[in-house]
């Protein structure tokens, strides 16, 4: 059975979200990614928010200095995280400017430490895994560096086919994943331009791998975790997506992140997600652009009920 994992995504796979993912049973679901750093420092917000868990999420680490990714590993291991990853291949400036993300990519010794060090601080059960890009400015050490997640011992190896200085621009590069699997034992999870279930279908058939991590995908979507399982269980996707599925999936979005903040009075991030599930609805650009100015959850509710009628009648 192919693996369907949920990236880490700041800004994206909080709390509430990752609620939703789970209702569609992905094989692991990360948190946002967790700065070492802050985690050492005891950061309230990564602290409060960020690591606020759900039974089974793994998180993913990122950071350079060996000792605070111990410690920080170990502190989420206590909290009884058993899945932890190691980034490096988050392509952001404020994060490979210091030296951490896909800049550890152009170290491979100083990564083999970091896993190596952390292997051995780790509890035996505890899962270790690395996520790395195929190179920072150019496809290099990708072989290697998975080679030394084998040699240390990772669970799997997830790697997205681009580079660093791509960014998520162009296309990912699957001969390269595929090259990967093809060079190590431990379990390859494939990662990049995975929108459809037919991407996840045919990526997976070219490239051998064990699984696939989502991303972007899942943006407004968390259909696309059934519809892989459908696609690589029956050759087609069989239960389809309503222009109405997706507006009740966002009222329960409003009514599930206003029930996990009850102290907050607006939770501002639900409006990303809200237009996210409403993109590709025919007539819904007037609601979107309301949603957008709106910070009152039950005015929320009637715009999209309100659309939601406008379809019906349609």
């Amino acid at each position: 059975m192919k693996k369907i994992f949920i990236a880490p995504i700041a800004g994206v796979t909080d709390y509430t979200y990752r609620g939703i993912l789970e209702e569609f049973h992905p094989d692991l679901l990360f948190t946002e990614m967790v700065s070492s750093d802050a985690l050492a420092a005891l950061n309230d917000k990564t602290i409060s928010q960020i690591l606020r868990l759900r039974p089974g999420n793994g998180v993913q680490l990122f950071g350079k200095d060996i000792e605070k990714m111990l410690y920080s590993a170990k502190y989420v291991e206590k909290l009884g995280v058993k899945h932890i990853d190691i980034n490096s291949g988050c392509p952001m400036k404020r994060v490979v400017h210091s030296g951490h993300g896909a800049a550890l990519l152009k170290s491979p010794d100083k990564i083999k430490e970091i896993l190596s060090t952390l292997r051995e601080g780790l509890q035996e059960d505890t899962d270790l895994s690395i996520k790395i890009r195929v190179g920072y400015e150019k496809p290099e050490n990708y072989i290697q560096i998975a080679k030394i997640a084998e040699e240390v011992g990772c669970s799997h190896i997830t790697v997205h086919g681009r580079t660093r200085a791509q960014l998520y621009t162009g296309f990912a590069d699957w001969s390269l994943i595929k090259e990967i699997k093809e060079n190590v034992s431990i379990p390859v999870i494939g990662n990049g331009d995975i929108f459809t279930a037919e991407d996840a279908k045919e990526k997976i058939e070219y490239s051998g791998v064990d699984g696939v991590m989502l991303a972007r995908g899942i943006f407004g979507n968390p259909w696309l975790i059934r519809e892989i399982r459908e696609i690589l269980q029956y050759g087609q996707v069989k239960t389809k997506v309503t222009a109405e599925d997706k507006i009740n999936m966002a009222i329960h979005h409003i009514e599930e992140i206003a029930k996990d903040n009850p102290q907050r009075e607006f939770v501002f991030d639900v409006r990303k997600h809200i237009c996210w599930y409403l993109k590709g609805i025919s007539n819904s650009a007037e609601c979107k652009n309301q949603i957008n100015r709106s910070v009152d959850y039950q005015a929320t509710v009637a715009l999209l009920q309100e659309l939601k009628e406008k379809i019906k009648g349609e």
